[in-house]
């Protein structure tokens, strides 16, 4: 699945964003951004009680926007570093207890320029439950240009 904060049809998604960038004085520039974002991913059990028992996987691609005011027309930002991470937030179900961030991390470490992918891997336990919200937090290092 794949969730953008630049697609207006999925704004309502996000919540309790958050976005800053601030200089270092080597004149790379330090990008904290954090939220949550509505998942809602089911399990197969959630509509059919007769789905098969175990684990159900699904790939989460997030596109975070980069704080308004961090480049100009044309720049890019290129990351020297990341570091992510990615939680549960909320979660239901009725049945086997079971849910997971199994993987988070940076799509890439090229230059970026509204927007920059976390890509992780979620789990549910197939027996009926969902995997409501995630919070993340990225924290990038890296420069204008």
């Amino acid at each position: 699945m794949q969730i953008s904060q630049l697609d207006p049809t999925q704004t309502d998604r996000f919540g309790s964003t958050h976005a800053l960038h601030y200089p270092l004085p080597d004149g790379r520039q330090v990008v904290l951004l954090s939220g949550v974002v509505s998942v809602d991913l089911q399990s197969p059990g959630w509509v059919n009680e007769n789905a098969a028992t175990g684990w159900f996987f699904d790939a989460l691609t997030l596109d975070l926007a980069l704080p308004a005011g961090l480049l100009n027309e044309g720049q890019s930002f290129n990351i020297d570093e990341a570091v992510p991470y990615l939680s549960l937030n909320a979660v239901s179900g009725f049945s086997n207890v079971g849910w997971g961030v199994n993987s988070f991390g940076v799509a890439s470490n090229q230059a970026v320029s509204k927007s920059v992918q976390l890509q992780a891997e979620l789990t549910v336990s197939r027996s009926g439950e969902i995997l409501q919200r995630v919070a993340y937090h990225l924290t990038l290092i890296g420069r204008q240009s």
